[in-house]
């Protein structure tokens, strides 16, 4: 009952309307209209004129009432985000910017954690979709390509984010992951390095796929095929398995650089090579994934492939959101962000640091 009063008490304050701001400079409401809706252009309304009325709407603290709106339009103004992990630092940071974003073009987002479990992407999508969501951006995972197709097959507005599927004609915004490798490898071998090895999730997504296709392409150009060293880690208590993986490494292989695929394995190979105690750069260098605060305080502060998740997740947002708008289908929109490398202690040669 309060919700209800204090709406009540709400739809009594006087709302700016379109004909209150048409009548302050002297035009039509349609033309109003025309201008806060974006189709200025599209009735020649002049600049000068476009100016007014957006500043005489600001003056009046205009907003549009979206409840009309929505019923009008049948939209909630919502967009259903399913990441990974959302404890892991890039998938909560990616959230916050796809809010931020999503907040700035008039719609709230609601999320969830898949845990790379195609059983809990369909759940979430469910749940989603009986709440009304507009649209959605998923990150997904092994085995979710049947429910990726389903949700574009019943013409649901879709962006995939951070990985897709090759083979299904879905929109995405992601890194240039073979070029991510790509940089990281050939900074270990314009170190002097030989015995350099990647260390990945153990999944066919695309984006693993990718990565280790960076790194082997690197590494054989370099003459340097018989030194591959590709370690795939399950994520299943992915913490022992990267200690496994790292103690055979460094006893059998005696490896001289690791490229770690994601952040999160970067840190866990920290925890691991500390109780190892082997010392960073200097038996063996590294480079992570994507910056972690972990990587700054490290007694060798880590070097790492920076992704521009700012970039990938604004995008992934305009793009959903101009397909929720139009209301029209679209082609594959792949939408693909350049990586860099910052180069750190971790990953120098000895005499580098101390020449």
């Amino acid at each position: 009952m309060f919700a209800l009063h204090l709406y009540e008490k709400m739809e009594r304050v006087k709302r700016t309307s379109l004909k209150d701001i048409a009548s302050s400079i002297g035009v039509s409401a349609t033309l109003v209209s025309f201008v806060l809706n974006g189709k200025a252009k599209q009735y020649n309304i002049s600049e000068e004129m476009t100016q007014r009325v957006i500043a005489k709407a600001k003056e009046m603290k205009y907003s549009p009432n979206l409840v009309a709106r929505n019923l009008r339009e049948g939209k909630t103004q919502l967009i259903g985000i399913i990441v990974s992990d959302i404890s892991n630092p890039f998938f909560s940071k990616m959230i916050r910017i796809i809010e931020k974003r999503a907040y700035e073009l008039n719609y709230t987002v609601v999320f969830g954690s898949s845990d790379e479990d195609p059983n809990t992407i369909q759940r979430l999508v469910d749940m989603f979709l009986n709440k009304g969501v507009d649209g959605l951006i998923i990150v997904p995972c092994s085995g979710s390509a049947k429910i990726i197709e389903e949700i574009h097959r019943n013409k649901i507005p879709l962006v995939l984010i951070d990985r897709y599927f090759q083979d299904l004609n879905v929109s995405f915004s992601c890194l240039n992951n073979a070029k991510a490798t790509e940089l990281a490898t050939q900074h270990l071998i314009e170190q002097g390095l030989k015995d350099i090895a990647l260390v990945v999730y153990n999944t066919e997504m695309s984006h693993n796929k990718e990565r280790i296709a960076g790194y082997e392409m690197s590494m054989i150009q370099a003459g340097l095929k018989e030194h591959l060293h590709v370690q795939k880690i399950s994520i299943v208590n992915p913490k022992l398995e990267v200690g496994k993986a790292l103690d055979y490494l460094v006893r059998k292989e005696k490896i001289e650089g690791v490229v770690f695929s994601t952040n999160m394995l970067c840190v866990y190979g920290l925890h691991c090579f500390n109780e190892m105690n082997v010392k960073i750069p200097d038996e063996v260098a590294i480079v992570g994934f994507d910056g972690n605060d972990v990587f700054d305080l490290f007694y060798s502060p880590v070097s790492y492939i920076n992704q521009p998740i700012d970039q990938i997740s604004e995008e992934a947002v305009n793009l959903i959101v101009d397909i929720i708008d139009t209301g029209l289908p679209v082609d594959r929109t792949m939408l693909i962000t350049e990586p860099d490398l910052v180069v750190r202690k971790s990953s120098l040669k000895r005499v580098l640091i101390n020449g």
